[in-house]
């Protein structure tokens, strides 16, 4: 029986818009009536958005818009632990404040510690939030929990932003449509409640995400992967194989055969976290000459710098063609269809993103449905070495070939 995966996407996002938020609303807040004077130029800006790392480089876009038009202006930003580093040390941000929402928390402690520590991280970053006291908070998460315009209501921000699809839209004061276009780029989705601040439309030309420079140190830790003094004269390319979602991997035999292509003419520089990627490195990189395994040897700072300093980056669908977009190097990456690849693609004007286009793309399911049926995937682990049914049917060689 064939399944219309995005007409029930669209069921479940219409239940959620008519019953859960009107109901919750009226259980546990009252509605707020909007304000509709015209906002003042505000002197501090709180941005919203506790998703994960390749999220809060693309929500860096909406940076230079508001420093075009606002450019004495403090910034701060609510992020997760996992991407506090993305804004931490980000020449735009004067503030950051962590809370690690139990909903996007991937450690791997129980639900309840993620509840807890959800409620510790978020006493801590309201008081934070008070003592700064902002003038307008804008949540740029666009799904429908969490949008964190509650806490900006119980920090007394008056002027709050944010999707009319949010759970808690009825404690913003100004709220703006998701665009509803799947070939919308989510960086220009992001920079949508921006709108609502009355901003003249030629700032919003200057929207692109950017990363914090590279310091000595994070070149120096590059260095200490070649085992070279300085990077100059050395040119190199960066595969990095690993994503959060194990179902968005592709073949290590399509990696070795990248690999054997690439090696022969260049360094390949191979970068990654965790056991499971060291291993999978060590697999693709046998036998072969000039290639270098980086996995859990770079800090955040030290993997951006070694993109920066790269000629190309080769990947999936993860964070690092973000990096690579962010910091203009050319990146060539593999997608799968499930989220959209015109919204989630790197930005840079240098990047590729190839996917294997299907009628059922964006499905907008859970990654793994596609593994589920093809009986590939058994208690949350990859049984072989498939891959998701709109990242089939890739050449290794067309990768190289655009390199």
């Amino acid at each position: 029986m064939n399944i219309d995966h995005r007409r029930i996407a669209a069921i479940r996002k219409g239940v959620a818009r008519v019953l859960v938020r009107p109901i919750f609303g009226a259980l546990f807040y009252r509605r707020l009536r909007r304000d509709t004077r015209e906002i003042q130029p505000p002197k501090r800006i709180l941005l919203m958005n506790g998703a994960h790392i390749g999220d809060i480089i693309i929500a860096t876009s909406v940076l230079p818009i508001l420093r075009s038009a606002y450019p004495d202006a403090e910034i701060g930003f609510v992020v997760g632990s996992w991407a506090e580093m993305v804004v931490g040390n980000h020449p735009e941000v004067a503030h950051t404040h962590v809370v690690d929402h139990w909903r996007l928390n991937r450690g791997g402690v129980s639900l309840l510690g993620k509840v807890l520590q959800f409620r510790r991280t978020r006493r801590v970053a309201l008081k934070e939030i008070r003592q700064i006291k902002y003038d307008v908070a804008i949540s740029i998460y666009p799904r429908f929990f969490p949008d964190f315009l509650d806490l900006s209501c119980e920090a007394n921000i008056p002027v709050r932003i944010g999707f009319k699809e949010n759970l808690f839209s009825n404690l913003a004061t100004a709220l703006v449509d998701v665009p509803e276009s799947p070939f919308v780029h989510m960086g220009s989705v992001l920079a949508e409640p921006l709108h609502a601040l009355g901003i003249d439309p030629t700032h919003f030309r200057f929207r692109k995400s950017s990363l914090a420079p590279s310091d000595p140190v994070s070149i120096r830790e590059v260095c200490s992967v070649f085992q070279v003094p300085n990077l100059v004269g050395l040119t190199y390319r960066v595969i990095h194989m690993g994503t959060a979602a194990i179902q968005r991997e592709l073949p290590l035999s399509f990696w070795r055969e990248v690999a054997e292509k690439l090696s022969r003419e260049h360094v390949l520089l191979f970068t990654g976290r965790g056991a499971h990627e060291y291993d999978n490195i060590c697999k693709v990189t046998e036998g072969l000459s000039h290639c270098f395994n980086a996995c859990d040897r770079l800090t955040w700072r030290g993997f951006v710098a070694a993109v920066q300093c790269a000629e190309v980056l080769y990947g999936v669908e993860s964070m690092a063609g973000h990096v690579a977009g962010a910091v203009g190097t050319r990146c060539i990456v593999v997608y799968a269809g499930v989220g959209g690849v015109a919204q989630w693609r790197p930005e840079g004007k240098d990047s590729v993103a190839f996917t294997n286009h299907l009628p059922c793309a964006p499905c907008r399911l859970p990654l793994g449905q596609c593994y589920l049926q093809q009986g590939s995937l058994r208690n949350g682990q990859q049984t072989h070495g498939t891959a998701l049914p709109c990242t089939q049917g890739i050449n290794p060689l067309d990768l190289v070939r655009l390199g």
